[in-house]
């Protein structure tokens, strides 16, 4: 079954999003196809975000919110047929994000989110491994930059396929 894996980062835990990254993996963990878009970061304000994770972003640009959210929208739905959606932890940050997708045509999109969208953390947590273990070392990725939210997609799903064949 192939993963559709996404990552979103937000203006603090809790505020909008600014970037998404989301890989469409094949059954052998091959890369088949990727999203990847940001706003422009100087709206970013969170301290925290504006040091550690501005930095390493560096996607495609889009002029306004609503256009890259509705490119991911229309990229999740090209894929999310057959596919196990994942999100390395979901809440709040990836939930948030398909929650405002949602928003734009709510009686349109209302079914079409993931269900269920699945967290890596858990499967982690189920199988004995520490939640917290370096994504890269588990996949002996150390090529994939974290925090860029495309390696950090590429990164989760490439774990849960190792997590879920112990």
């Amino acid at each position: 079954m192939k993963l559709f894996s996404f990552d979103a980062e937000t203006n603090g835990l809790y505020g909008e999003v600014w970037a998404i990254g989301a890989v469409v993996l094949d059954e052998q963990g091959e890369l088949v196809t990727q999203f990847s878009g940001q706003l422009d970061p100087s709206i970013v304000t969170d301290p925290w975000v504006r040091e550690h994770i501005v930095p390493v972003v560096d996607l495609v640009r889009y002029e306004t919110r609503s256009i890259l959210l509705n490119k991911f929208w229309d990229f999740w739905m090209e894929h999310k047929e057959g596919a196990i959606c994942l999100a390395d932890f979901g809440a709040p940050v990836e939930a948030g994000l398909f929650r405002e997708c949602v928003k734009f045509d709510a009686e349109a999109r209302m079914w079409e989110g993931p269900y269920p969208m699945h967290e890596l953390g858990t499967a982690l947590l189920l199988n004995g491994i520490e939640v917290d273990v370096n994504r890269r070392e588990m996949t002996g990725r150390d090529d994939l930059v974290q925090h860029d939210p495309v390696d950090d997609a590429i990164a989760a799903a490439l774990c849960w396929q190792k997590a879920v064949s112990l």
